[in-house]
């Protein structure tokens, strides 16, 4: 059959027209992405993959929820090993892409101290679930927030239940140098000496040490009533409780929020642990009602519920509000009003049981410091301590 002229013609601006819509396509979404600076690797990454994990659900809860119209939120990891040079280099990635808007991160105040500069360069906000030290939001960063308590929230009320629960009178202190670690345990002992505690000696090790016979030779010579460790690994935590039941040491145990983790501290010391006292900067998260959802959820999909699984969920529950807020304008989320978003942050109702409402300098304004021991196969909450800016 011959076709003339004017069918070939209009069989040809069809043809065109069809393979330019195949070409374009349906309308692009947009991609925003949150940053998750954390250890990823190295000693601390069961903490690290776990808080990751969390950061993860809450995207996929928030991209199923449509709350940000076309557009899709994912997630940019950075594993940054707990080594500020890392997360320093990490924080210099998140910025160089353009579609990042806010940092769940870093975990360690040390990498927190490192990307600061660079996150607020750039403002891009920052919400870190576990970076303690005080001196994080003593800078005037605008882009610098947590939703965790200080630690000179955490030392009063590790050193009132040392002095008043535990009643001890001599104390050494082993820390690992670092920010969280030597920063935590100065402010203990600053809070002992003020309830008139004097006896207290001070130790040191690094992330890397394995044998602490050296150390706790002294200890047992020196007999205090407690020993309190400052020390982000609760692996590393577990190795000394070992050693020092080995030697026969016997004095009562606290550690900071940085020692409080199942599976590492009582399973890695193989009932060692038990009795050891810890701060906890949030609660243990099975005791919220809030936090139901959250649990049955994360186990399903992840295992066991970690510290810091939690508060970040919580944080980055806080961002993607704050992005939801800010919205999407030609095709792009503003940092700047991300982070505005992020500051101006009240009462949102999360998993952690209390209300996240930031201080200027990006403190919770209101919070409370937990007591928890190890009792059989995990660990039991003893108290509470408000804590109120």
């Amino acid at each position: 059959m011959r076709l003339n002229k004017s069918l070939l013609v209009i069989l040809g601006i069809a043809m065109i027209l069809s393979l330019a819509l195949v070409g374009c396509g349906a309308p692009k979404e947009t991609v925003v992405r949150i940053g998750a600076a954390g250890p990823f690797t190295g000693s601390l990454s069961k903490i690290g993959l776990d808080s990751l994990n969390a950061i993860k659900m809450a995207v996929d809860e928030f991209n199923a929820s449509g709350k940000l119209k076309g557009a899709k939120v994912e997630v940019a990891v950075g594993d940054d090993g707990a080594d500020p040079a890392k997360a320093a280099a990490v924080a210099e990635k998140f910025a160089s892409d353009t579609t990042l808007v806010g940092v769940i991160g870093p975990m360690t105040s040390s990498g927190v101290v490192a990307a600061l500069p660079i996150l607020e360069k750039n403002s891009i906000a920052l919400i870190t679930q576990s970076g303690t030290n005080p001196s994080l939001t003593e800078q005037g960063y605008k882009v610098m927030h947590r939703v965790c308590p200080r630690d000179d929230d955490q030392a009063p009320a590790a050193a009132s239940f040392i002095v008043n629960d535990i009643k001890a009178k001599s104390v050494y202190m082993i820390d690992d140098k670092g920010t969280y670690g030597q920063g935590l345990a100065d402010e203990v002992e600053k809070n002992l000496k003020a309830l008139g505690v004097t006896k207290i000696t001070r130790a040191q090790i690094t992330s890397d040490d394995k044998d602490f016979s050296a150390i706790l030779t002294k200890i047992k010579a020196s007999k205090p009533e407690l020993l309190y460790l400052a020390i982000p690994s609760p692996a590393q935590a577990a190795t000394i409780i070992k050693q020092l039941v080995g030697m026969g040491i016997k004095t009562s145990i606290m550690g900071g929020d940085g020692i409080r983790e199942k599976d590492e501290l009582i399973m890695g010391a193989g009932g060692a642990a038990e009795g050891v006292y810890a701060t906890s900067i949030g609660p243990i998260i099975e005791s919220v009602p809030q936090a139901k959802s959250f649990i049955e959820n994360f186990t399903k999909k992840y295992g066991a519920i970690s510290m810091y699984s939690g508060q970040s969920y919580e944080a980055a529950s806080v961002l993607l509000a704050a992005i939801a807020k800010a919205g999407v304008t030609n095709g792009k989320v503003d940092r700047k009003a991300v982070n505005d978003a992020v500051s101006a942050t009240k009462d949102f109702q999360g998993v952690l049981g209390v209300p996240i409402t930031f201080t200027p300098k990006g403190d919770l304004q209101g919070s409370a410091i937990f007591v928890v021991q190890v009792k059989g196969n995990d660990f039991v909450q003893l108290k509470a301590v408000q804590v109120v800016k």
